[in-house]
């Protein structure tokens, strides 16, 4: 009689480690589990805010932000460059001729409005050429 309870007790023993067992895995898989959805959310976050912002910096490219051109393109107001003290930049301001108002518009590159100068070659000799 003593084998058969030794037995049984043996068994009740690797029955309830095997169920502690059970538990620790599944606990791991759980906390696993959560960690990779944790990461995963992080890199996907990251990953739209970075299509977010390209795609905003794209369009705003493609837009013109400028409204001053179309105040100006009806010849009722002007525009006046007023140059600040590095020399490159200039402070735009627009006069609207009908309301004699002054509205204050941007800060840019004072040559902005002003044709670009070709460059030339100097004149080379080369027989029978141009």
């Amino acid at each position: 009689m003593n084998d058969s309870t030794g037995l049984t007790g043996k068994a009740r023993k690797l029955q309830a480690v095997a169920a502690r067992r059970d538990l620790r895995r599944a606990h791991e898989t759980h906390v696993n589990f959560w960690h990779a959805a944790i990461a995963s959310s992080f890199f996907v976050v990251v990953l739209s805010a970075s299509l977010f912002l390209g795609a905003v910096m794209v369009a705003g490219a493609f837009r013109d932000w400028d409204v001053s051109n179309l105040m100006t393109a009806d010849g009722r107001t002007g525009r006046v460059a007023r140059p600040l003290n590095d020399g490159t930049l200039c402070h735009y301001m627009v006069f609207d001729n009908k309301t004699a108002m002054a509205l204050e518009d941007r800060i840019g590159r004072c040559d902005e409005g002003k044709p670009k100068p070709k460059l030339e070659r100097p004149r080379t000799f080369s027989w029978g050429g141009k």
